[in-house]
């Protein structure tokens, strides 16, 4: 009894701490702030709207610190939920929890990330997430039937907030066409599988008319042309306006590129000696992006104003259109910087070899011998590959598109140790 209180009495002081830490840091705004307390055209509505209702409860002044303290009791309760679920899911070890405990509230206290200090998506993203995976071992595991409800009701809200979380609907629709090609109870499954497949045109006709309502716009433009084109453009040469038709094309991609070309900030500038090409991409990417493709972009085309809604549509409409025939006109340089992308990703080659061995044989110690931890392990795993497939395409790989899926490898450890101890204990 007196371990198990122990035990308990670790996990509070943690937890305090992590409280303190959060209190003594503050608000911290970012960039990224202004774009959703203005409703911006490029961004998803979830997390603007949280944002405006408790500006308009609490006024200007204060709602910054309640926005922080409601991240607080998210991100906490979320990591708490989570654990409690993962320990009655797998019977783990009472001495092991504060492990897990520490994973997943890493993101709250490292500074790279602080989730629950800024004012940023990742304050509601990440908790949202880990009641995602919370919700998905209730229904799979403990087979909960209600919690599919529960489970799509959050994807929806956390896609809402970042579309990024729409590479959980591959992973969770391969999962329920299993189970429905191996139940044959169509009753069950056909109902959640039809969401799943019309949850992108309802997430993207939810933020058309969001934008209509707030700014006039039926348009969705949150990671569209802008995302991606970025990539074709950062290794693409000086003579591709050829590849199109259109001479005021030809005119735009020629100013684009002679402006990127004289800031160096095209693969044609990186240093080869010890370095690597996607080094150069990541460290230029926010230059290309918006300092050359989205602000150069929108003066090109509409110089009388560049800032209005009308040169935002018109700038991302125009590289939606172009982006394509400039990758085809240089895929396997494309395929090359998309595959260090990944690389860095997952930390390095031999951390993504690793996970790609851990990914098989996860799967095969699941067919063989039906192993619930295996299971669970290949699912974390194809949520960690779906992310990091959607995020290369479209951004760099920076770690806060990374949080979501970080913990998933330290955490199969500890679970793994704790049936190394149980094995052990059985033999002993």
């Amino acid at each position: 009894m007196s371990f198990i209180f122990s035990n308990h009495l670790h996990r509070v002081f943690l937890y305090v701490l992590v409280s303190i830490y959060v209190v003594m840091t503050g608000v911290i705004t970012e960039p990224d702030t202004i774009s959703y307390v203005g409703f911006s055209l490029i961004t998803p509505p979830g997390y603007g709207t949280f944002l405006f209702v408790f500006r308009k409860l609490f006024g200007e002044e204060y709602y910054f610190f309640v926005i922080v303290f409601l991240q607080w009791i998210l991100g906490l309760g979320s990591c708490l939920y989570l654990n409690q679920i993962l320990k009655k899911t797998f019977k783990i070890d009472k001495r092991l929890l504060i492990f897990i405990d520490v994973i997943l509230v890493a993101p709250i206290f490292i500074p790279e990330y602080l989730t629950v200090n800024k004012i940023v998506t990742q304050g509601l993203a990440y908790p949202f997430f880990l009641f995602v995976i919370a919700f998905l071992v209730q229904y799979f595991f403990l087979k909960q039937k209600k919690y599919i409800w529960f489970l799509l009701t959050a994807i929806c809200l956390t896609m809402l907030v970042r579309t990024q979380f729409l590479f959980i609907l591959p992973v969770l629709l391969l999962l329920m066409i299993y189970q429905w090609y191996s139940t044959k109870n169509h009753k069950r499954f056909i109902v959640p599988i039809l969401v799943l497949v019309l949850m992108p045109f309802v997430i993207s006709g939810i933020q058309k008319s969001f934008n209509y309502v707030v700014h006039g716009k039926y348009i969705n433009i949150s990671s569209t042309g802008l995302q991606v084109m970025i990539l074709p453009f950062f290794v693409a040469d000086a003579d591709d306006y050829q590849i199109y038709d259109d001479p005021n094309t030809q005119a735009y991609y020629k100013h684009m590129y002679q402006i990127a070309l004289d800031r160096k900030l095209l693969d044609d500038f990186y240093v080869p000696v010890n370095d690597n090409v996607f080094h150069h991409f990541d460290y230029n990417f926010v230059k290309i992006s918006y300092g050359v493709l989205s602000l150069e972009g929108r003066k090109f085309l509409m110089p009388e104003n560049p800032d209005s809604h009308e040169a935002l549509i018109a700038n991302d409409q125009f590289l939606m259109q172009m982006w394509l025939p400039l990758l085809l006109d240089n895929f396997w340089k494309c395929v090359d910087l998309f595959y260090k992308n990944i690389e860095h990703a997952f930390g390095g080659f031999y951390i993504m070899w690793l996970c790609i061995l851990l990914l098989i044989a996860s799967f095969y110690i699941w067919k063989e011998y039906k192993d619930r931890l295996a299971l669970f392990s290949l699912i974390v795993l194809l949520l960690m590959f779906s992310n990091i497939l959607l995020i290369c395409m479209v951004q760099h790989s920076i770690g806060r598109y990374m949080i979501y899926h970080q913990w998933f490898i330290p955490v199969l450890f500890v679970i793994l140790m704790d049936c190394i101890l149980k094995r052990k204990e059985i033999q002993d």
